[in-house]
């Protein structure tokens, strides 16, 4: 062999023993994706507590009479705590009586009429002429708007609403705390139709029965927690043979610009969206 075919020879023997193997080449750019998290088989005892004893497919008449009992229990310790005093103890009952009675008229069934929610935070969140039907229960640091389909409940929309009861909270800060309750949720992202720049609108997690949903709508000043039961969202098609929503066709949810709001501690925020926590414009209970 000629000096000059011993050097090529010996090149290619060298540089074959550098190359990748083309079989791992294939492995490195195709790593394995990681396996989606089970599918959930059990109720996540956090979500049912959001829903204050509400249970999915109750019938309006149950909601209702399920709300104005607990207005009731909200008031009942402030009744027995001033019942020697006849005039204050009337005042908490016409209280009383007067958010129940609130909550009763606040229902509406959606038939394609006029209503103050077609262009709204929420209208995005019926459809009309599908025998859909929403009530609305605010109390004082959240509202909740109960929406059913069918005569039974299958979503619930809570607003937190900001500036109440101390200041406003930021969409991360929610997150970090609920997070902390119900796990890392899956970001839900959307692309900005001006912009085309995606970024993350929502956090979501789920369990058996519940797809559970945090937004943010700084439009309107406020942080959202949607509960909405999986089966009837499944099966929403089938429900919602009549297409009509708003009457200008908007959606309050697609419009509002979806951002973080002030920061502020507020170490309560899961408490006020369980409606667990005091209400601030309660006169203080005084003993008898």
């Amino acid at each position: 062999m000629t000096r000059i075919g011993l050097m090529v020879t010996l090149a290619v023997a060298v540089l074959g023993s550098f190359a990748p193997n083309a079989s791992a080449q294939h492995h490195r750019g195709h790593a394995a994706e990681p396996a989606p998290p089970p599918e959930p088989t059990e109720p996540n005892p956090n979500i049912v507590a959001l829903m204050n004893g509400l249970t999915w497919g109750m019938s309006k008449d149950q909601v209702v009479e399920a709300v104005k009992l607990e207005i009731k229990n909200k008031y009942w310790p402030q009744i027995q705590a001033v019942a020697d005093d006849a005039v204050a103890e009337q005042a908490l009952r016409t209280r009383m009586e007067r958010d129940q009675q609130r909550f009763t008229d606040s229902c509406v069934k959606f038939d394609g009429q006029e209503t103050p929610w077609n262009v709204s935070m929420v209208d995005a969140e019926f459809t009309h002429n599908n025998q859909e039907e929403m009530c609305k229960y605010d109390r004082g640091d959240a509202t909740d708007f109960l929406f059913f389909i069918r005569g039974k409940l299958w979503k619930i929309f809570r607003t937190l609403n900001q500036g109440l009861g101390g200041g406003g909270a930021s969409f991360d800060d929610m997150r970090v705390q609920l997070e902390g309750q119900f796990g890392t949720g899956e970001e839900v992202r959307a692309v900005d139709q001006y912009t085309l720049v995606s970024s993350v609108v929502g956090v979501k997690w789920i369990d058996s029965q519940t797809e559970m949903e945090l937004r943010t709508l700084s439009l309107y000043g406020v942080l959202t927690v949607v509960l909405t039961e999986r089966a009837t969202l499944a099966n929403l098609a089938t429900l919602r043979r009549a297409t009509t929503t708003s009457t200008d066709g908007s959606s309050g949810l697609t419009d509002a610009v979806t951002e973080g709001t002030a920061s502020d501690e507020n170490s309560d925020i899961v408490d006020r969206l369980r409606g667990t926590r005091p209400d601030p414009t309660a006169p203080p209970a005084t003993n008898p």
